[in-house]
C-alpha cells in the first residue's frame, strides 16, 4: 500500500503481542538457518583444503565477509531498502551508501562472490578427485541440500536437516557409497523437478477459437503524460512507444476513483464505487464480501464460465488482490495486514541478512513471502519470473494474467542501474533514491527537490517500460502476441507538485495528472478490428476505467443482465470520438490525515485521521479495516467528486459551509488554476449531469445541494 507501517504497529503491538511473537520467532528462525549455512559452508571449505580444525575466530571473520559483499551487492541493487538505516538511524553512515551506488557496479561483487563460490566447488572437486572417498560424497551432498534449500526458502526443513546432521555425527561414513549415488540423483531430479513439472503440466493445455489470452498489465501510478514523454532527446517509454502502433490509443481515459483498491474493483467490475461500496483501501468485511457477489460479478468471474483461468501478479500495491473475491484462480501478490507488517519491519532490522532475503544475490527471495509486500522493493524481476512461468506453462490456451507492477508508486523504488537514468548524480538529499507521501506534512520542497523526485518518478516509469518490454518479448518468443489480447492501464496517476496539487494521489481532483492514465488496447490479428488501418486507432473522446467490463463482454458476445453505466468501446473503434457529448465520473479516496495546510484540508468536512478510524481484525486474518458504520458514512458524505467531458471538468466540494463547485477548462487550463463557476454556459449542464449521476449509481438523495450517500445497511435491506 506504499504507507508507514510502524504506526499502525505502535498502536497494535500490546493488542496482538502474541502475533509480535510469533513472526519474530518466524524471521529469527530464517536468520538462524541462513547463518548456519553460511557458517557450515565456510568452515567444510577450509576443513576439505587444509583437513585442520578452523579457527573460530576465522570462521567469524570469513563468514561477515561474504555477508558484506552480499550486503554491499544488495545496496547498490536496491538502496530504498536500506534508506531507514542510512537517512533516520544512522545518517552518517550515508555517505558510505553514496560511494557505493556513485562508483561500483553490483558486479563486481557478484563477480566476487561467484568467485567464491566457484572456489567451494574446486575444492570439492579436488577432494573427490584426490580421495573418492565418502567424505567427499557427503560434502557434495551437504552443499546441494542446503542449495535447494536456500533457493526454495525451506528454513525449517533446514533447521531439522541440521539437527539431524549433528546428531549423525561421523556415522557419514557407515552410509554406502550405491546410496550416496542414489541421493545425489535423487537431489538433482529435485533440482530439476520445477521445469520437468511445468513440460508436462503444459501438454494439459491446448488453444481454443476465439478465446485468446487476455493480459492486463498495468502499473500503479502510471500517468498518461508520461507515455512518450522525452528526456533529452529519448522516449521514457520506448517499449510502451512501440506497442502503441500495435493497439487501440484512447488518450483521454480516466479512473474512476484514485486509490488503488476501488478503483481496481471499478476496473474489474464495471462498476462505480459508490455502488458496490469498495470507496478506500480499508473496506469492511461486509463492503468487501460484495465484491463477486452476484450483483458485483468480476470480468474473471464471467469469464470463467468461458472456461477462462486467471492468475494476478503483482508487489506491494497488489496486496488488494488477496483481500477480495475478485475471481482470481491464482494471485501471486502479497496481503495487507498487521502480521504481515510485522514481519517486514523485523526483517528490515536484520540487515546482515537482508540481502539474502530479497534475493539480490543467488536467489533467495522465497524466504519470506510477505516481503513482497516492502514498498520500498521496486524490482520487477521476480514479478517478470512469474509472468514468464505462466505463460510457458498455459501458452494460447484460454486464460488471463492481470500484472500489477508498483515500481512507480511513491517511494518510486527502481532497482540497478534504473533509479540513476533520469537523477541528478550530484544530488546527495534525503531523496537521492526514494520519496514518501507524508499527508501530514504541506510544506513545500525546494526546486533542488522537487526536480529529483519527479526524476525518480521519471526512472520509476523508464523501469515499468523495462518490464513492459520484457512481457511483451516473451509473448513475441512464444508466438503468443499476435493471437491475445493485450491491455496496457493504470489505476491512478500522482500529482508531483504541479501548481499547489502536492504530491500522491486520492485527495483531490484537480488537474490532470491524477485521473488521467493510460488506455491500451491490442486485439487478436485474427480478430475484425485489426482491419482498421494504424491511423484511425487513435480515440480522442472521453473514456472511463468502467468501460473495459462492457468492452471484454462485448468481444466476448456475452449477454448480461447488470446494467453498467460504462460503454463498450468496440463501438467507436476506428473513430476520434464520440458521436455524442459524454461525461465521466470520478471521486476522492479517503484522506489519510486531518491535519495540514493543503488546499483540500481546507475546504473538506473533516473526520479523524486513519490511525484512529481503522481497527484490526483477528477474524479477517488480522487485516485494517474500518468497520464503524457513521465514519464509513462521514467519509462517503465528505468525498469530492467530479464529472467532465473533453473539454470541461466540474467539482463538487462538500464544506461545513455549504457545496462549493468549481469549474475548468481542461484544454486551456489543465491545471485548474482559474474557476470558471457558476459564470460558464456548461456548468448548470454539468452539475445537472453529476446529480443525476450520483442519484442514480448511488442511489442517493439531496439535501439541499449535499448529496447525501445510501448507507450499506438500506442497500442490504434492498
Amino acid at each position: 500500500m506504499g504507507v508507514d507501517v510502524g504506526d499502525f504497529l505502535k498502536q497494535y503491538l500490546g493488542a496482538f503481542f502474541g502475533v509480535y511473537l510469533t513472526t519474530t520467532a518466524k524471521v529469527f528462525a530464517v536468520s538462524v538457518f541462513i547463518q548456519t549455512s553460511l557458517f557450515s559452508l565456510v568452515n567444510l571449505g577450509f576443513s576439505l583444503w587444509n583437513r585442520s580444525v578452523v579457527k573460530w575466530y576465522f570462521l567469524v571473520g570469513s563468514v561477515l565477509f561474504i555477508e558484506c559483499l552480499a550486503l554491499f551487492q544488495s545496496m547498490i541493487m536496491f538502496p530504498q531498502i536500506y534508506g531507514e538505516f542510512f537517512f533516520f538511524r544512522y545518517p552518517s553512515f550515508a555517505p558510505f551508501l553514496y560511494f557505493l551506488t556513485d562508483t561500483i557496479s553490483p558486479m563486481f561483487f557478484n563477480f566476487v562472490l561467484g568467485i567464491l563460490v566457484l572456489l567451494l566447488f574446486v575444492i570439492l572437486g579436488r577432494h573427490v578427485y584426490l580421495h573418492k572417498n565418502k567424505e567427499s560424497f557427503f560434502a557434495i551432498l551437504h552443499v546441494l541440500v542446503l542449495g535447494f534449500l536456500h533457493s526454495h526458502g525451506l528454513y525449517l526443513v533446514g533447521l531439522l536437516y541440521f539437527v539431524f546432521v549433528n546428531l549423525q555425527g561421523k556415522h557419514y561414513e557407515n552410509v554406502h557409497t550405491k546410496t550416496y549415488g542414489l541421493l545425489l540423483i535423487f537431489l538433482l531430479f529435485l533440482y530439476g523437478l520445477p521445469s520437468f513439472w511445468m513440460g508436462i503440466s503444459s501438454l494439459r493445455y491446448s488453444e481454443e477459437k476465439g478465446k485468446p489470452p487476455i493480459f492486463i498489465l498495468s502499473a500503479d501510478s502510471l500517468r498518461y503524460d508520461k507515455i512518450g514523454e522525452k528526456i533529452n532527446g529519448q522516449s521514457i517509454t520506448p517499449n510502451i512507444d512501440l506497442f502503441t502502433k500495435d493497439s487501440f490509443v484512447f488518450h483521454d481515459h480516466h479512473t474512476t476513483i484514485p486509490r488503488t483498491f476501488p478503483s481496481w474493483a471499478d476496473t474489474l467490475t464495471g462498476k462505480y464505487s459508490m455502488e458496490h461500496k469498495i470507496r478506500d483501501m480499508f473496506p469492511s468485511p461486509e463492503e468487501k464480501q460484495r465484491i463477486g457477489s452476484p450483483s458485483f460479478p468480476t470480468i474473471q468471474q464471467i469469464l470463467k464460465k468461458n472456461g477462462y483461468d486467471h492468475f494476478a501478479i503483482g508487489s506491494f500495491a497488489a496486496d488488494i488482490f488477496p483481500r477480495a473475491n475478485f475471481g482470481f484462480d491464482e494471485v501471486y501478490a502479497p496481503n495487507f495486514n498487521a502480521r504481515i507488517m510485522t514481519v517486514q519491519r523485523t526483517a528490515e532490522t536484520q540487515i546482515l541478512i537482508m540481502p539474502f532475503l530479497v534475493g539480490s544475490w543467488f536467489s533467495g527471495e522465497k524466504y519470506l513471502e510477505e516481503l513482497d509486500g516492502l514498498s520500498t522493493w521496486g524490482d520487477g524481476d521476480r514479478l517478470l519470473k512469474r509472468f514468464d512461468s505462466l505463460v510457458s506453462e498455459r501458452g494460447n490456451s484460454p486464460y488471463s494474467i492481470t500484472y500489477f507492477s508498483s515500481v512507480i508508486h511513491f517511494p518510486y523504488t527502481p532497482a540497478f542501474p534504473h533509479y540513476k537514468r533520469f537523477t541528478n548524480p550530484h544530488y546527495y538529499g534525503k531523496y537521492k533514491y526514494l520519496k514518501f507521501v507524508d499527508p501530514t506534512d504541506s510544506s513545500l520542497p525546494n526546486q533542488e527537490e522537487i526536480s529529483q523526485i519527479r526524476s525518480l518518478f521519471d526512472s520509476a516509469v523508464y523501469a515499468f517500460d523495462q518490464e513492459f518490454g520484457e512481457m511483451v518479448g516473451y509473448l513475441k518468443s512464444k508466438g503468443i502476441y499476435d493471437d491475445a489480447i493485450i491491455i496496457l492501464t493504470a489505476d491512478h496517476g500522482e500529482a508531483l507538485y504541479e501548481d499547489i496539487h502536492g504530491q500522491g494521489h486520492g485527495e483531490h481532483l484537480r488537474g490532470e495528472s491524477v485521473t488521467h492514465v493510460p488506455l491500451m488496447i491490442k486485439f487478436p490479428k485474427s480478430s475484425k478490428f485489426e482491419s482498421i488501418p494504424s491511423i484511425e486507432k487513435n480515440f480522442d473522446g472521453i473514456t472511463s476505467s468502467i468501460d473495459l467490463v462492457p468492452t471484454l463482454l462485448d468481444y466476448f458476445e456475452i449477454p448480461s443482465q447488470l446494467e453498467y453505466p460504462g460503454k463498450s468501446l468496440l463501438t467507436i473503434l476506428g473513430q476520434r470520438d464520440w458521436d455524442e457529448d459524454r461525461f465521466v465520473y470520478s471521486e476522492t479516496g479517503i484522506w489519510f490525515s486531518d491535519v495540514g495546510n493543503h488546499f483540500f484540508q481546507k475546504q473538506r468536512i473533516p473526520y479523524p485521521n486513519i490511525l484512529s478510524l481503522h481497527q484490526v481484525v483477528p477474524e479477517e486474518d488480522y487485516q485494517i479495516m474500518i468497520t464503524d458504520p457513521i465514519y464509513r458514512e462521514t467519509i462517503a458524505f465528505s468525498k469530492h467528486r467530479s464529472i467532465q467531458n473533453s473539454n470541461y471538468k466540474l467539482i463538487y466540494i462538500p464544506t461545513r459551509e455549504g457545496v462549493r463547485f468549481e469549474f475548468y477548462d481542461r484544454k486551456k487550463d489543465p491545471l485548474n488554476r482559474n474557476n470558471l463557476y457558476p459564470n460558464h454556459p456548461m456548468a448548470s449542464k454539468m452539475k445537472e449531469a453529476l446529480y443525476k449521476t450520483v442519484v442514480k449509481w448511488e442511489n442517493a438523495s439531496l439535501a439541499g445541494e449535499y448529496l447525501i450517500p445510501s448507507s450499506l445497511s438500506d442497500i442490504n435491506e434492498n
